[in-house]
């Protein structure tokens, strides 16, 4: 049974989660650009010499940012929560504290099965969390009955859970290819929009947010 409890502070509580994590993403190029400055280093050496860094940083912003974006609009449509609510969010918020970690590994480790699993697990495991969110909230009692989770939030979720999970296979299975999986996700924009204009031709309520969810 929901509680009478306002979301509004378990949502500030996963914002600043996700304000930390995303400044802990840079903190490494801050101290790696330090190091380079005390060598007498040039800015072109630096770059060059810390490209991974960069590439592995503006993945993982990109993909906290768009958790965070799902997170925040899926909230939106709740207006109270229950005690699996709060553990589904403790958990996503968990997912996006260690993102961090296996972000640095890949900078610094050689690429292998390990390093590429971890990484991308951290996502995929982010998303399914917050597709069971979607699952636990559509429909329940925390729902805001005036502001429903349309069945497009939904379908947008899990497609995104499933393209982590195709992109974990993928990048662990054929080394050669390893984090270049994470561009899977790029399809998440075309397959959304094919649904999205299917479910609008047979009438389906609530499908145009679909492509604004994560």
């Amino acid at each position: 049974m929901a509680t009478t409890h306002s979301p509004d502070r378990l949502a500030a509580f996963t914002d600043a989660i996700v304000a930390i994590a995303i400044t802990l993403l840079v903190l490494p190029l801050v101290d790696a650009a330090s190091d380079e400055i005390n060598e007498g280093s040039t800015f072109v050496a630096f770059f060059t010499d810390h490209w991974g860094q960069f590439v592995s940083f503006l993945i993982s912003f990109a993909v906290i940012a768009r958790m965070w974006a799902g997170h925040h609009r899926l909230f939106e449509h709740l207006r109270s929560y229950t005690p699996r609510i709060f553990m589904l969010t403790i958990l996503w918020s968990f997912t996006i504290v260690l993102l961090p970690l296996p972000t640095a590994m890949t900078a610094n480790f050689a690429i292998e099965p390990g390093v590429i699993a971890f990484y991308i697990t951290t996502m995929a495991v982010s998303s399914l969390t917050l597709t069971l969110l979607v699952l636990t909230i559509r429909g329940s009692s925390s729902e805001d009955p005036e502001n429903p989770v349309p069945v497009g939030v939904l379908i947008n979720s899990a497609l995104t859970t499933a393209l982590f999970i195709v992109a974990l296979i993928v990048g662990s299975l054929v080394v050669v290819i390893n984090y270049f999986a994470l561009f899977l996700l790029v399809l998440s924009w075309p397959i959304n929009k094919i649904i999205d204009a299917r479910m609008n031709r047979d009438g389906e309520p609530g499908s145009r947010t679909a492509g604004k969810q994560a």
